[in-house]
């Protein structure tokens, strides 16, 4: 299969735009529902924020960047010399790619996130790992804990 430059340059746009998507969602985020948790009750708790603390939430890498960037890599590595130079630089290429394409990856997983203790008005305390995109919460705060069937729960203003 020979490719131009131009459909080279195009899959590694694509891919690149692939990779940059994944690491783009905010699953994380308390007032970001999925189409499964809508029209379910929930349990809701009332309590005050005892502490919060600044983490950041990291998923588990799914192997896009990698091998995007490997592909990239490859492609554009392939591109330098003639010969076994071209296969070499192909190879190098693919690996230098795949390298920093992992890395690129690692980093599109990150959130920052707040972990936040609430003492509930039951005597119990719990603490909730959420997105601190729209966290505006402070020690002392009183606000609600909304527990899903599945275990899942969100800090949400009182």
């Amino acid at each position: 299969m020979n490719w131009s430059i131009t459909k080279r340059y195009q899959l590694l746009l694509v891919l690149l735009a692939l990779a940059i998507l994944a690491g783009c969602t905010n699953r994380y985020n308390p007032n970001v529902y999925s189409g499964d948790q809508a029209m379910q009750a929930d349990k809701i708790s009332y309590g005050t924020i005892t502490r919060i603390n600044a983490v950041t939430i990291k998923d588990d890498n799914t192997g896009v960047g990698l091998v995007g960037g490997g592909v990239a890599g490859g492609v554009l590595g392939s591109q330098i010399g003639g010969g076994s130079g071209r296969v070499l630089g192909a190879v190098g290429g693919a690996i230098i790619g795949a390298a920093a394409g992992a890395l690129a990856e690692d980093e599109f997983q990150k959130t920052n996130g707040v972990q936040i203790t609430v003492k509930l008005d039951s005597g119990n305390s719990v603490s909730i790992v959420q997105a601190a995109e729209g966290s505006n919460y402070s020690v002392g705060q009183r606000v609600r804990v909304v527990t899903s069937p599945n275990g899942r729960a969100r800090v949400l203003p009182y």
